[in-house]
């Protein structure tokens, strides 16, 4: 069995070779939270903010005991075996999910990135092909977007950093073997996408200049400062790693506009941020609210236990 964190929460069974389906999105975000937390025990509290924040239904110990039954019964149906040493099990007010290391995709990617790490400055062609493996275990957002509730989005953010790192990583090899021209579209886009990360633009600038386009890798350097500057009046709205939430299409369009219409373009790509800063903002404020009555409820619990 196989789990997987690198795109929407999942459980891959290894025999069949297939994905198990999950049979709401509220299972997917209890599998999530129990893995982000594997191998210790999550409380049922801190389970039902993840899973319902603030909208939780009046009886929500009750739905999570249910949800935590049809999981536990999905696991026990790809491992027949161990039906009766289920991996789901309760413990103290909350429950755990046992599983190995190396069970988790995202412990494969690690480790997979840390041996190409290792590798980048003797032996490229090789850190390119294990920082390639490595990538296609994501199959969208850490997490389905780590949206859910404060645990799942920590971690989530984390790993969306580490898989930037791994992309700079790829692109500093990819130079190294004079793979220049192959990296030059996808480095746009990620200048673009992630304005804030000198890295990716300089290595845009240097792989112009191989391809003797020295006036667009000056030119490149100069539309990072607006772009830049634009990103930089969002994260004000909305915090440092907003931006990162966008997906890379429309940031895609962003460049197409800012590149082919000058002033006129920058000034759509101002407003279409702007459009963005503002539902995310909403989106923001209501996660710290939820997670501000959460901590407001473990207090006033503890205090009731304390008093008892």
């Amino acid at each position: 069995m196989q789990f997987r964190v690198l795109g929407p929460p999942e459980i891959y069974d290894e025999v069949r070779q297939r994905s198990v389906r999950l049979t709401s999105p509220k299972q997917r975000v209890l599998l999530g939270v129990l893995l982000v937390r594997m191998g210790s025990p999550v409380p049922a509290e801190a389970l039902i903010n993840e899973l319902w924040g603030r909208h939780a239904p009046d009886k929500a110990g009750n739905a999570l005991q249910a949800h935590v039954s049809r999981l536990r019964q999905q696991l026990i149906e790809v491992e027949p075996s161990r039906a009766n040493t289920p991996r789901l099990v309760a413990r103290g007010s909350g429950y755990l999910l046992q599983a190995r290391p190396d069970e988790l995709d995202s412990v494969q990617f690690r480790l997979q990135v840390a041996r190409a790490q290792r590798e980048l400055k003797t032996d490229p062609h090789t850190a390119c092909e294990l920082l390639r493996k490595a990538l296609k275990l994501w199959r969208g957002p850490a997490l389905d977007g780590g949206s859910h509730g404060p645990l799942c989005a920590g971690v989530a953010a984390r790993l969306e950093e580490e898989r930037l790192l791994a992309l700079e990583d790829l692109c500093d090899a990819s130079l190294r073997l004079g793979q220049h021209r192959q990296v030059v579209g996808q480095l746009k886009e990620l200048v673009v996408a992630h304005p804030l990360r000198d890295r990716f633009r300089d290595q845009l600038a240097l792989s112009l200049q191989r391809c003797g386009r020295q006036s667009d890798a000056r030119a490149a350097h100069v539309r990072a400062v607006p772009l830049r500057q634009i990103h930089e009046g969002g994260s004000r709205w909305h915090g440092p790693d907003a931006a990162e939430h966008h997906p890379v299409a429309g940031e895609s369009r962003d460049a197409d506009l800012a590149g082919r219409d000058g002033a006129s373009g920058l000034e759509l790509v101002r407003l279409r941020r702007r459009v963005d800063q503002l539902t995310s903002e909403q989106h923001t404020l209501r996660s710290e609210v939820e997670r501000l009555m959460a901590l407001v409820e473990e207090r006033t619990s503890g205090r009731r236990r304390d008093s008892a």
